[in-house]
């Protein structure tokens, strides 16, 4: 039985079912970009908007009682301070205060989640079976956008095609498909990780496997050459090591018990030696394919417009902090930065579209400056390292929620290395989501006690590239 104080730590059970809703809200529109947006010079989101209700009802369970400590907190705090100390640095301090707003509230996600979804551990569960699911409806989404089009039927908020009104690329309801493919990315990763653990139930596991395959295939009809790309590398460090645990560990009841997972891995990398080879017998056939699908990379004889656009945007993010090693120019004023760079004078958040930085590293380091950019890096290594620390002593069902989403997040931090614009909303629920399952983790683990079957179910990881190749 709850003693009385901890039960003053929840909400009543209407406001505890308005807070998951809106949670669960959150989740799902967190990539929408065309879909429930109110543009008021900037563009504010649905997600946005509902998350302002989980920051309210966080903000009741505060004045009761204790605080959950959050993941982060405090270095992402400080990197936001300073993100508003350079606000007026730049001449259009419009989009400058605007993006401290985005950023404040995003801070502000991460600790309603933690104060709201943390204390109940059944509720948490539920949690994050939507936040499972949330990938799959998105990219379900994203597959009918694809197939639509290929019957003569009218297909949603497709910005981009392969062939005008027949062939789409599947966006859902981002901008555009790298948009989309970056978004599906956490939960391909994240899928990936839960289906091949054997702590989860049976039916947490078809789940995580139906995100998977329809995720998969959300990335590959997006065509986005960096989510596929992204997609194959994570299916290459999986299959890689779970061949390597079945041939270097001589134990023939571990290699009986990773038979399946082995037999899956060699036939994963046929399959892609196959695609490649049948990929380029298709294009030594049909040159005029290879100038369809590698169009913007120089490939093939294609035009080198995307990656040189690319290389520019990023040579210009690290050319404005070369000229402002010291005083960023924080986050809302890189674009106008990069703007000044080419002899333009941005006043609107329109003309601010054409001049974003590159890479989301290059883009923080430009906005905070040499010492700006310390608790930005504290904020990245807490996020990782706190939760692997912790997976090595927590029980099965949180050990694998925080493996799966600390190796989600490394991906997605690499592929936005390739785009811009590191105040994606997706990015900072994941953020959030980590968060929760992490104060969880560990309020667990402080008040029971492990038992030694649960302590040994998985190995803990020594370093961060073994845990990717897991």
């Amino acid at each position: 039985m709850l003693q009385a104080h901890e039960r003053n730590l929840r909400l009543s059970t209407p406001l505890a079912r308005i807070a998951r809703v809106a949670g669960i809200l959150v989740m799902l529109t967190s990539s929408f970009d065309l879909f429930l947006v109110l543009q008021v010079g900037g563009n504010f989101r649905f997600c946005q908007a509902v998350s302002l209700v989980c920051v309210g009802l966080s903000a009741l369970l505060v004045m009761r009682g204790r605080v959950v400590p959050t993941l982060g907190l405090i270095p992402l705090g400080i990197w936001w301070i300073v993100q508003l100390f350079f606000a007026p640095v730049t001449d259009f301090w419009p989009k400058s205060f605007g993006y401290c707003f985005w950023l404040l509230l995003d801070v502000a996600v991460i600790f309603a989640f933690v104060q709201l979804f943390s204390r109940d551990a059944r509720g948490l569960r539920r949690l994050l079976q939507w936040y499972l699911l949330s990938f799959s409806i998105i990219a379900s989404f994203g597959i009918v956008q694809f197939c639509l089009p290929l019957f003569g039927l009218p297909s949603p908020f497709v910005t981009q095609w392969f062939i005008a009104g027949f062939v789409a690329r599947a966006n859902g309801m981002s901008y555009e498909p790298s948009y989309f493919a970056s978004y599906l990315l956490i939960g391909f990763v994240l899928s990936d990780h839960l289906r091949r653990c054997p702590d989860l139930t049976d039916r947490d596991r078809r789940a995580a496997s139906c995100t998977y395959w329809l995720t998969m295939a959300g990335i590959v009809l997006s065509s986005s050459r960096s989510g596929i790309l992204f997609l194959l590398l994570n299916l290459i460090f999986t299959q890689l090591w779970t061949a390597m645990s079945a041939v270097q560990i001589r134990h023939y009841r571990f290699v009986l018990a990773h038979a399946k997972s082995a037999f899956s891995a060699a036939a994963g990398l046929v399959l892609i030696g196959a695609g490649i080879v049948l990929s380029g017998r298709i294009l030594e056939n049909r040159p005029e394919a290879a100038v369809l699908l590698f169009s913007g990379t120089g490939l093939f004889g294609s035009a080198t417009h995307s990656v040189l656009d690319r290389e520019k945007s990023f040579e210009d993010t690290l050319t404005v902090f070369a000229e402002h090693p010291f005083i960023g120019r924080s986050l809302g004023g890189v674009s106008y930065a990069v703007g000044a760079l080419h002899g333009e004078d941005i006043t609107s958040f329109e003309e601010s579209k054409l001049f974003e930085g590159m890479s989301v590293f290059a883009e923080a380091l430009a906005a905070s400056g040499l010492v700006g950019i310390v608790p930005f890096i504290a904020f990245l290594v807490v996020t990782i390292q706190k939760p692997l620390k912790l997976s090595g002593q927590a029980g099965p069902f949180y050990r694998v929620w925080m493996r799966a989403l600390v190796k989600a997040l490394l991906f997605e931090w690499a592929i936005l290395q390739f785009n811009q614009n590191i105040l994606r909303p997706y990015l900072w629920v994941h953020l959030a989501i980590l968060a929760t399952v992490y104060a969880a983790a560990r309020h667990a683990t402080i008040y029971s006690r492990p038992t030694s079957k649960e302590l040994t179910v998985l190995p803990s990881p020594s370093d961060t590239a073994s845990f990717l190749r897991r």
